[in-house]
Parts: structure tokens; C-alpha cells; sequence
């Protein structure tokens, strides 16, 4: 995989002088030889403009880790900065990954208006998580993060179909956060296909985060029912963000991860995606791929 560093942008700044000096301008400018940088998407009818590409920050996280918070905080910023490069502004954290203080310290490498912040509340005890009332989840992340709002918070990992029932005090509260503005947009991110079916038709969610890919790989369903429920989602002016989009390391072979960025993005059912990565190479080569793809179609 092709990797771009800051030695590349340093060596396409001297070509450019290189190109003035010798009034070839005009073949730079319809020609540009810098890497793509990620476009800015529509988050469906919601009015959010966010990254076509999000930074996800829980690859295998569970009990308070992610393989990106394994790395330690020095090799985490390079990735981030690595990201931030290609233009990635959407940072994807969640309350039991263990990523909010990784996600603080993305955040100060940029003014905090022209970064997306999603996080996720879990909604059952744990014996390493212990359940809040959701207003003292928000403060807590809010200042876990050093930020005044959310951009988007989901309830993290429904699995039944009744979620728009069985959790409603959760949704009660985060919609009382937005409502004092501390939350742009909420939703609910889907791990049965049953709740998937529910939360798209239900009125409350403004955005849907679901399992997708084109071989069916740590899915709620088949890849045809998913898109027909996110076409559904999108219909109703709902954001659809994509994750497993590699499978979760399983689709890791050059072909399988090119095919099923060419399914999720030429769906047209999917906004924008989140993808754990774990260097700047993956990046790179992820940057490289779906923008070629983008401009393709």
C-alpha cells in the first residue's frame, strides 16, 4: 500500500516553485499532483456536513480499550494527524471503547467547529461500566472530551427489535441534551437486524449506524436487506453512517477491501462511513481508494 507522509507535501511545494518559475502554472492547475484529500458530504436531510470518512476509535473495543488505544497516545496523535492530512474532520468515539481521552487530544489539533464528534452511550450495567442516568453520562463525556457539545451521540449496540420501547428513558434524555443544545443530532447504531428495522422506522433517530459490506461479514443480514432498510432511512431524511466496511479485518486482501468500498459507496444508500484504522499507511491507502472510486462515479 502506498503511503504519503509530510515529505511528500514538502517535495510537491518545491515542485510547484519549480513549475512558476519556468511558467508551466497553468499545467499544474489542470494537473494537480497532490494526494486527495476526503470530500464533505450531506449527512442525509439533517442538515450536518461531515466527512465522507470517519476516524472509528473502537477496532476490537470492549472493557474500556480499542486496538486504537492500544497503540499509546504518541503513535495515536501521529494517525490522527496522518487523517487530518487527507482532510478527515469526523471523529468516531463511544463511551466503552476508552477513546475519549485519545479523541480529547484530536480535538486540540483543530479548531473544534470544523471537526464532527460522535460518541455512543451504553444502555446496560456493566460489572466495568456502571450504568448513569444519561445526563450525567453527557457531562461526563463533555468533559472527558473538553467540549461543550456533541455533534452526534448514538445509543451504542441495539439488538432487539422492541428497542424503541425497552430504551426510551435513554432517547427521553439525550433528546432533553439536545434540546439545551449539548447534542446536535441522535440516532442509534444497529447489531440485530430486527433493531435495524425499528429504529428506521421509528420518528426519533436522526442517524443510523449499521453494519455494511458486500459479503455479508459481521452483518445484521444480507447486503441487499441492509441497503433496502437504509434506502428506507435515507427516505426519511435519517444520516446513514456506514461501519464494517471491511469486515472488521475480515475483508483484508487488496481486491475484497476495493470491492466493498465500490458496493458501499455506489449504493448510494450510505452517506458517509467509519473505518478503524490503526496507521497512517491504512489511511492513506483507504483515502486513496474511496476518492478514486468518488471521482469515478
Amino acid at each position: 500500500m502506498a503511503e504519503f507522509t509530510r515529505r511528500h507535501f514538502i517535495r510537491a511545494g518545491s515542485i510547484t516553485g519549480a513549475i512558476v518559475a519556468s511558467g508551466a502554472l497553468t499545467s499544474l492547475m489542470a494537473e494537480p499532483n497532490f494526494p486527495a484529500s476526503i470530500d464533505t458530504v450531506d449527512l442525509g436531510k439533517t442538515g450536518l456536513k461531515v466527512t465522507r470518512l470517519a476516524m472509528g476509535m473502537g477496532t476490537n473495543g470492549w472493557n474500556h480499550q480499542s486496538n486504537q488505544t492500544r497503540i499509546g497516545m504518541e503513535k495515536f496523535k501521529m494517525m490522527v494527524q496522518a487523517g487530518f492530512d487527507r482532510g478527515i474532520r469526523f471523529l468516531d468515539t463511544a463511551d466503552t471503547y476508552g477513546s475519549h481521552p485519545f479523541a480529547k487530544e484530536a480535538i486540540k489539533l483543530m479548531p473544534r467547529e470544523q471537526l464532527t464528534v460522535m460518541s455512543k452511550i451504553w444502555t446496560e450495567n456493566l460489572d466495568w461500566h456502571p450504568l448513569q442516568p444519561v445526563d450525567q453520562i453527557i457531562e461526563r463525556i463533555l468533559q472527558e472530551l473538553q467540549t461543550d457539545y456533541l455533534d452526534i451521540v448514538l445509543l451504542h449496540c441495539m439488538t432487539k427489535a422492541n428497542w424503541t420501547d425497552e430504551k426510551k428513558r435513554f432517547m427521553d434524555g439525550l433528546s432533553e441534551a439536545k434540546s439545551k443544545g449539548l447534542i446536535k443530532k441522535v440516532g442509534f447504531s444497529s447489531h440485530d437486524p430486527g433493531a435495524l428495522e425499528s429504529g428506521v422506522n421509528h420518528e426519533w433517530p436522526d442517524i443510523v449506524l449499521a453494519r455494511i459490506n458486500n459479503k455479508q461479514i459481521r452483518m445484521d443480514g444480507t447486503p441487499e436487506k441492509i441497503l433496502s432498510l437504509l434506502d428506507i432511512a435515507g427516505l426519511k431524511g435519517k444520516g446513514v453512517i456506514g461501519m464494517k466496511i471491511f469486515g472488521c479485518g475480515g475483508l483484508v486482501k487488496e481486491e475484497e477491501r476495493m470491492a466493498s468500498l465500490n458496493y458501499v459507496i455506489n449504493s448510494k444508500k450510505v452517506h458517509a462511513m467509519t473505518i478503524g484504522f490503526e496507521d497512517a499507511t491504512q489511511i492513506h491507502d483507504t483515502v486513496d481508494r474511496l476518492m478514486g472510486i468518488v471521482k469515478a462515479g
